[in-house]
Protein backbone atom coordinates (compact mmCIF):
# COMPACT_ATOMS: atom_id res chain seq x y z
CA UNK A 1 0.00 0.00 0.00
CA UNK A 2 1.43 3.34 -0.91
CA UNK A 3 1.32 6.23 1.59
CA UNK A 4 1.97 9.92 0.81
CA UNK A 5 2.65 11.15 3.95
CA UNK A 6 4.15 9.10 6.81
CA UNK A 7 4.32 10.72 10.56
CA UNK A 8 6.65 9.60 13.55
CA UNK A 9 7.86 11.06 16.66
CA UNK A 10 11.52 11.77 16.11
CA UNK A 11 11.33 13.23 12.58
CA UNK A 12 7.48 14.60 12.86
CA UNK A 13 5.54 14.24 8.98
CA UNK A 14 7.72 13.36 6.03
CA UNK A 15 6.29 13.29 2.43
CA UNK A 16 8.08 11.56 -0.83
CA UNK A 17 9.90 14.13 -2.05
CA UNK A 18 11.59 15.38 1.24
CA UNK A 19 15.28 14.89 1.90
CA UNK A 20 16.29 12.91 5.38
CA UNK A 21 19.50 11.72 6.91
CA UNK A 22 19.50 8.06 7.87
CA UNK A 23 21.84 6.08 11.14
CA UNK A 24 24.47 4.84 10.40
CA UNK A 25 26.37 1.63 12.51
CA UNK A 26 29.70 3.57 13.00
CA UNK A 27 28.51 6.52 14.93
CA UNK A 28 31.72 8.55 14.70
CA UNK A 29 30.55 8.98 10.25
CA UNK A 30 28.36 11.44 9.44
CA UNK A 31 24.36 10.36 8.54
CA UNK A 32 23.92 8.93 5.00
CA UNK A 33 21.60 11.49 3.29
CA UNK A 34 18.82 10.18 0.71
CA UNK A 35 15.45 11.79 -1.01
CA UNK A 36 12.47 9.74 -0.34
CA UNK A 37 10.69 8.91 -3.87
CA UNK A 38 8.23 6.05 -2.49
CA UNK A 39 6.48 4.84 0.60
CA UNK A 40 4.78 1.91 1.74
CA UNK A 41 3.51 -0.43 4.42
CA UNK A 42 5.17 -4.31 4.65
CA UNK A 43 2.78 -7.03 4.56
CA UNK A 44 4.11 -6.84 8.44
CA UNK A 45 3.01 -3.49 9.24
CA UNK A 46 6.17 -1.96 9.04
CA UNK A 47 6.79 1.46 7.33
CA UNK A 48 9.51 1.39 4.49
CA UNK A 49 10.82 4.17 1.78
CA UNK A 50 12.55 3.87 -1.15
CA UNK A 51 15.41 6.43 -1.00
CA UNK A 52 17.54 7.94 -3.73
CA UNK A 53 21.04 8.40 -2.22
CA UNK A 54 23.26 11.50 -1.85
CA UNK A 55 26.90 10.82 -1.95
CA UNK A 56 29.40 13.09 0.48
CA UNK A 57 32.86 14.18 -1.94
CA UNK A 58 34.66 12.20 0.76
CA UNK A 59 33.28 8.80 -0.04
CA UNK A 60 34.12 9.42 -3.87
CA UNK A 61 36.92 8.98 -6.27
CA UNK A 62 38.65 11.09 -8.12
CA UNK A 63 36.49 14.24 -7.17
CA UNK A 64 37.92 17.77 -6.98
CA UNK A 65 37.85 19.80 -4.03
CA UNK A 66 34.50 19.96 -2.76
CA UNK A 67 33.28 23.67 -2.15
CA UNK A 68 32.15 22.72 1.94
CA UNK A 69 31.35 20.22 4.57
CA UNK A 70 27.73 20.06 3.53
CA UNK A 71 28.43 19.56 -0.07
CA UNK A 72 26.42 16.44 -1.82
CA UNK A 73 25.86 14.63 -5.27
CA UNK A 74 22.66 13.37 -6.32
CA UNK A 75 23.21 9.37 -7.64
CA UNK A 76 20.54 7.41 -9.07
CA UNK A 77 21.19 4.62 -6.89
CA UNK A 78 18.18 3.78 -4.66
CA UNK A 79 17.41 1.71 -2.01
CA UNK A 80 14.52 0.39 0.31
CA UNK A 81 15.21 1.23 4.46
CA UNK A 82 12.58 0.90 7.05
CA UNK A 83 11.34 4.44 8.57
CA UNK A 84 12.57 3.92 11.79
CA UNK A 85 16.42 4.04 10.15
CA UNK A 86 15.65 7.78 9.56
CA UNK A 87 17.43 10.27 12.14
CA UNK A 88 16.10 13.19 11.43
CA UNK A 89 14.15 15.94 7.88
CA UNK A 90 17.66 17.64 5.96
CA UNK A 91 17.59 20.26 3.25
CA UNK A 92 19.21 19.81 0.36
CA UNK A 93 19.50 23.14 -2.00
CA UNK A 94 21.18 23.82 -5.02
CA UNK A 95 24.34 26.34 -4.60
CA UNK A 96 22.30 29.03 -5.67
CA UNK A 97 19.58 28.69 -2.97
CA UNK A 98 22.23 27.57 -0.24
CA UNK A 99 23.88 30.48 -0.70
CA UNK A 100 20.86 32.70 -0.72
CA UNK A 101 20.09 31.00 1.95
CA UNK A 102 22.85 31.78 4.40
CA UNK A 103 22.50 35.14 3.00
CA UNK A 104 19.05 36.30 3.82
CA UNK A 105 20.04 34.53 7.38
CA UNK A 106 22.82 36.49 7.84
CA UNK A 107 20.36 39.50 6.54
CA UNK A 108 17.93 38.52 9.18
CA UNK A 109 20.56 38.71 11.84
CA UNK A 110 22.12 41.60 11.22
CA UNK A 111 18.47 43.10 10.62
CA UNK A 112 19.65 44.30 7.38
CA UNK A 113 17.16 45.18 5.16
CA UNK A 114 16.69 42.85 2.53
CA UNK A 115 18.41 43.30 -0.85
CA UNK A 116 16.31 42.74 -4.00
CA UNK A 117 19.17 42.45 -6.71
CA UNK A 118 18.48 38.32 -6.26
CA UNK A 119 15.08 37.27 -7.15
CA UNK A 120 12.98 35.00 -4.41
CA UNK A 121 13.19 31.54 -4.69
CA UNK A 122 10.26 30.25 -7.52
CA UNK A 123 6.94 29.09 -6.00
CA UNK A 124 7.52 25.58 -6.73
CA UNK A 125 10.60 25.48 -4.53
CA UNK A 126 9.19 27.47 -1.30
CA UNK A 127 8.22 23.97 0.46
CA UNK A 128 11.56 22.86 0.08
CA UNK A 129 13.53 25.96 1.47
CA UNK A 130 14.43 25.95 5.50
CA UNK A 131 12.93 28.16 7.87
CA UNK A 132 15.88 30.67 9.12
CA UNK A 133 15.30 28.70 12.72
CA UNK A 134 16.35 25.60 11.03
CA UNK A 135 19.66 24.07 12.30
CA UNK A 136 23.33 24.67 10.14
CA UNK A 137 23.72 20.74 10.28
CA UNK A 138 20.64 19.86 8.64
CA UNK A 139 21.05 21.77 5.61
CA UNK A 140 23.15 20.69 2.17
CA UNK A 141 23.73 22.11 -1.24
CA UNK A 142 24.19 19.91 -4.05
CA UNK A 143 26.00 21.09 -7.79
CA UNK A 144 26.21 18.10 -9.46
CA UNK A 145 25.41 14.38 -9.95
CA UNK A 146 27.26 11.46 -9.50
CA UNK A 147 26.75 7.85 -11.50
CA UNK A 148 28.09 4.94 -9.05
CA UNK A 149 28.35 3.06 -12.02
CA UNK A 150 30.61 4.88 -13.67
CA UNK A 151 32.21 6.43 -10.65
CA UNK A 152 32.61 9.69 -12.18
CA UNK A 153 30.86 13.03 -10.94
CA UNK A 154 28.48 14.23 -14.58
CA UNK A 155 28.41 17.55 -16.06
CA UNK A 156 25.14 18.97 -14.64
CA UNK A 157 23.86 22.24 -14.69
CA UNK A 158 20.69 23.43 -12.89
CA UNK A 159 18.65 21.36 -14.45
CA UNK A 160 18.80 18.66 -11.56
CA UNK A 161 17.18 20.98 -8.83
CA UNK A 162 13.58 20.02 -9.42
CA UNK A 163 14.90 16.96 -8.56
CA UNK A 164 16.45 17.90 -5.01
Amino acid sequence: MNKAVVSTQSTGELRVGDSVALQTSDLDKKPFVGKIIAMWQENLGEMMVTLCWFYRPSDLENIKTPYGSHELYLSKHTDDNSVATIQNKVYVLSFPEYCRFYAHRAQTERNVRQCLVVPNVSKWRDQVIPSAAAQCESIYFCRGVYDFRLKRTLKQQLYYTKYL
